[in-house]
């Protein structure tokens, strides 16, 4: 092996170098996940924040200079102050979700949206929210689809209804993919509903999914966990990791560090705080950034609520579709209660989650194959993260890790609980498991998608001198 490829995976293998001051932190912001065609430019401070002036809240201002002006403890958001032994009811009754719209976002995809819309007309507890289809363009297979659906989709059937059309203008370039487009589409919409309409809160689902008949009563139950918890900024009602073939159950909910989307509600605070600087593309991966999420997380379900049937789409193929979101759960039933939710909030879950791993049988998945493990256990499967593709072979998940707390995911399998744990970045680990960087670890700043040696050599550091570290 030549040298340079030693230094190359020595400085990869320990995340030496990291794409900026700013998201150099504990937790990962997994950018390896950005298009190729990412550009630094892409998420450029907005100057249109003129409508955000009389907000609530005013917005942080994410970047460098505001990190530095805000110190690094402003990076992870502050635990939760609600008595550890509270009660939190999972049954929807607080009423925090009392003015709550759905934006349906929408371009051309007329069979697809005739089913969503079909599927949405059909939910529980829609008289009590607000809907809007959103159009990115003017296709008339869309409009007109909309108009023979109006009447059911119209007070009394919801509190109010609207069909908005956005003038299809690209702001990247003409030629622009359609993650750019959907960027845009979502800036667009989502202004309309928080500060023209001010709505609380936002249920934002696409054209190509259909919905649980608790779909809507879910984000009435976990609203309250917005409220009490600062450490949380999301639901969903999609988990990444929501295989058909594990033991979830359809009444337990999780906390993922790692945005999920698909079908999910923020409060109008948070829109008053991130709106401002909205990517023009890419606005997932820009969410899972920490400069973005700040540490916070996302509340989401066991079994899915919602049923993605896009199998071709902005940021979908068929075949990452048949391999991955084919064989996702989804929940058939109207459930009303979902018990007590004080298990999600902080730092009850972190401590419950740290218990697990502490009890765990590590288990050497390297050199033993799952169908021979004893079932009725709690096995703890430490990774690196060049290693995590050949895991999430096991289990026929993403090949990058997705639905974790603190770089700890827990897969419920064959009567047994797996915890896929991060050697390198998880707080959770015991020391004796963790994988620490060199004492002799020098970070330096690089331009995004820039290669580690050419950073390393452009600070004055010397290939030999990293490898040696």
């Amino acid at each position: 092996m030549n040298a340079k490829l030693v230094v190359i995976l020595a400085i990869n293998g320990v995340m030496f170098i990291v794409a900026s001051f700013v998201e150099y932190n504990y937790y990962a912001t997994h950018e390896h996940q950005l298009p190729h065609h990412f550009s630094a430019t892409t998420y450029a401070a907005r100057t249109d924040t003129a409508p955000y002036r009389h907000a609530e809240e005013r917005p942080l201002l994410a970047g460098l200079a505001q990190m530095r002006k805000l110190g690094k403890s402003s990076w992870f958001a502050p635990l939760s102050t609600a008595a550890h032994d509270s009660t939190i009811p999972g049954d929807g009754s607080g009423g925090e979700l009392s003015n709550a719209a759905v934006i349906v976002f929408a371009y051309n995809r007329t069979s697809y949206l005739e089913k969503t819309l079909e599927s949405m007309a059909g939910l529980a507890g829609l008289d009590q929210v607000s809907l809007y289809v959103s159009q990115d363009g003017n296709f008339t297979g869309v409009r007109d689809l909309v108009q023979r659906m109006r009447e059911r989709l119209s007070p009394p059937h919801t509190r109010a209804f609207q069909y908005w059309q956005r003038e299809r203008v690209a702001q990247l370039r003409p030629n622009q993919a359609g993650h750019a487009w959907l960027s845009q589409h979502y800036k667009w919409g989502l202004d309309r509903v928080f500060l023209e309409r001010g709505h609380s809160h936002a249920i934002i689902v696409e054209d190509d999914m259909l919905f649980s008949p608790d779909f809507l009563h879910f984000f009435k139950a976990t609203a309250v966990l917005l409220e009490r918890d600062p450490s949380l900024w999301c639901i969903s009602t999609w988990n990444d990791n929501g295989l058909s073939t594990f033991d979830w159950d359809s009444k337990r909910m999780l906390r993922t560090s790692y945005f999920p989307g698909l079908g999910w509600m923020m409060r109008r605070q948070l829109w008053h705080e991130i709106g401002p600087d909205w990517p023009l593309q890419s606005w997932d991966h820009w969410m899972r950034l920490n400069t973005t999420a700040k540490g916070r997380e996302c509340i989401a379900p066991e079994v899915n609520r919602n049923l993605n049937i896009g199998e071709k789409g902005a940021n979908m193929d068929r075949r990452i579709f048949r391999k991955y979101l084919s064989i996702m759960s989804w929940n058939r039933q109207l459930i009303s209660d979902y018990g007590n939710l004080s298990y999600l909030v902080q730092p009850q879950y972190s401590t419950h989650m740290q218990q697990m791993v502490a009890r765990a049988e590590h288990w050497q998945w390297r050199q033993q194959d799952i169908d021979h493990l004893d079932q009725r256990k709690v096995f703890l499967l430490t990774y690196k993260s060049e290693e995590y593709p050949e895991l999430a072979k096991s289990f026929k998940i993403w090949p990058f890790p997705r639905a974790h707390h603190k770089h700890v995911a827990v897969i419920p399998y064959r009567n047994s609980s797996f915890l896929l744990a991060d050697a390198r970045f998880s707080p959770l680990l015991p020391p004796a498991l963790k994988v620490l960087p060199s004492a002799n670890l020098t970070a330096v700043p690089a331009e995004r998608q820039q290669p580690c040696d050419t950073a390393c050599l452009k600070w004055g550091l010397p290939l030999a001198y990293v490898a040696a570290a």
